[in-house]
């Protein structure tokens, strides 16, 4: 008799051990198949979310997306704004046990700006100095305004002040093991060969199903660091991520069928997180070939898409409609311009256009047929269709095409396209991160293949205007010249819509919907 209630005791005391030890694992949907896990070779935030949790840069970001020490543990800046010194963080070292150095940073923006790499992200930095001649190849690599003092110093000289250089190294540059990439080549990202200084280390990658990370036991913060494992799964579409979270395969998604928003409200109002995002959805035109070389043809369209009705009937989240290019809130006291037609009532847009499409040489004996390209998503599908009605009105057929995510991204990034559907999101607190994508040496993500002399020229002095206030009115000049041209069309402001168990803690809501897993742990 009295062993029972021992064994009982027991019993407890061990369940109560095994439910403070039991594994926790993340895991989280993710719109689409990362297109490299290369930090270097993609600028997708579906890949970001991977790659966020593996690598650190010299800073990186807290649960509210505030600038924090990450690699580097301090840093001082000159007086001109102009040269950054940062100093190592001691002790860091790999996942393989090799201390994490300044020379991995100079070999990290080298590589970056290295024309041989072929970085898409590479444009994003030509703030440093000799970046752009670097990347064009008209210096060589240690021309590039990076310096490798000693083990524990990394200075970064820049050509003008930029008040979000730090923000923007938090997740560009990432420093990558040199040492692993020479002994595999294009393969050192493979579980097997890879090596990182972040938080979680890759041990899985299944292509257009799961990327596994676990915890990386050599990370400088690593006791911190509660989850032990996080899955990434791939949930392009949104009703079957919708299906996987309710029957509680999936911890997070990061989108659900607007159809059930309503739904939701009423029976999942704790899991509901939507947050307005500095996210742009567009529509891009392919400048660099006929038809959509013309101008007339851009703006015609651009007028006559009924941005209200995607919005209201098809988002249904509080998205905004888009005029401009730059998303409200993208730095404090910027008002993005709007096109003089935006205020005009629907007849009036319409009968601009049809005059726009006869002066282009197209009507009713020779109307204009072309491909729209868009990811098989069912939203993007009701958009594409939607557009596609508003443009029947001034006789233009398109044809819609759907494929999947990555292909839609070398697609658009070759050229090899006539119309087709993207978004952007903020590479940092901004609008020149927006502006960014219509510069014609932005080659891995000005889609539209836009080239202005005149707009570049504008975008120079930007980048070295001093004064906050001229600054502004040059962006928005800069903002007025593309929304003329047309060369991409804004359709709506994206809002951050996601369902998030009651259970995850440490995701917090921010207008960048960024959220680094090693801040985040499993409470059930």
């Amino acid at each position: 008799m009295p062993l029972k209630p021992l064994s009982a005791l027991i019993l407890l005391i061990f369940s109560a051990f095994s439910a403070a030890h039991a594994e926790q694992v993340f895991r989280r949907g993710n719109i689409g198949e990362p297109d490299s896990l290369d930090p270097h070779m993609t600028t997708s935030g579906y890949a970001g979310n991977i790659i966020f949790d593996m690598f650190v840069g010299l800073t990186t970001l807290d649960p509210d997306i505030n600038i924090i020490p990450g690699a580097a543990e301090s840093w001082t800046v000159s007086p001109d704004g102009k040269t950054y010194t940062f100093k190592m963080r001691s002790g860091a070292v790999w996942s393989d046990g090799h201390p994490v150095t300044a020379g991995d940073f100079e070999y990290a923006f080298r590589r970056t700006l290295d024309p041989a790499t072929a970085s898409v992200a590479a444009p994003l930095l030509y703030m440093i100095e000799d970046a752009r001649a670097v990347n064009t190849g008209q210096k060589p690599l240690e021309a590039l305004g990076v310096t490798a003092v000693d083990d524990t110093t990394f200075v970064v000289k820049l050509n003008n002040p930029t008040p979000y250089f730090l923000e923007l190294i938090a997740h560009r540059c990432f420093p990558v093991p040199r040492w692993a990439i020479e002994a595999h080549g294009r393969e050192w990202t493979r579980p097997e060969n890879i090596v990182v200084n972040g938080a979680f280390k890759l041990t899985e990658w299944l292509p257009q199903n799961r990327v596994t990370v676990a915890r990386n036991p050599s990370f400088y913060d690593a006791e911190n660091v509660k989850l032990d494992q996080v899955q990434t799964f791939i949930t392009e579409d949104q009703g079957s991520a919708f299906k996987r979270y309710r029957a509680d395969e999936l911890d997070m998604i990061a989108n659900f069928p607007p159809s059930q928003l309503d739904w939701i409200r009423e029976n999942l109002p704790q899991d509901l997180r939507m947050t307005q995002n500095l996210g742009l959805f567009y529509y891009t035109f392919n400048t660099s070939r006929p038809p959509f070389d013309d101008v007339r043809i851009r703006n015609a369209l651009a007028m006559t898409i009924d941005r209200d009705l995607i919005t209201e009937r098809i988002m249904r989240g509080g998205e905004l409609p888009a005029y401009s290019i730059v998303p409200p809130g993208a730095r404090k006291g910027y008002e993005p311009p709007a096109p003089e037609w935006a205020a005009w009532p629907k007849d009036r847009r319409i009968a601009k256009a049809k005059e726009l499409m006869a002066a282009a040489g197209y009507g009713p004996v020779n109307p204009l047929t072309f491909t729209f390209m868009y990811n098989a998503d069912d939203i993007q599908k009701r958009a594409a269709l939607a557009a596609a009605q508003a443009w029947k009105a001034i006789g233009v057929n398109a044809e819609l095409l759907s494929t999947d995510l990555n292909n839609l991204n070398a697609t658009l990034r070759n050229g090899e396209y006539q119309a087709a559907r993207y978004q952007w999101f903020s590479e940092y607190s901004d609008p020149t991160s927006f502006l960014y994508l219509l510069e014609s040496d932005s080659v891995g993500d000005n889609h539209s293949k836009y080239n202005n002399p005149e707009y570049d020229a504008v975008m120079a002095k930007v980048y070295g205007e001093l004064d906050l206030d001229k600054r502004r009115e040059l962006m928005r000049e800069a903002e007025a010249i593309v929304l003329r041209n047309a060369p991409i069309t804004p359709i709506n402001f994206y809002v951050s819509k996601r369902l998030i168990k009651p259970y995850i803690k440490g995701i917090h809501n921010n207008p960048r919907g960024i959220n680094l897993s090693r801040w985040v742990s499993v409470e059930k």
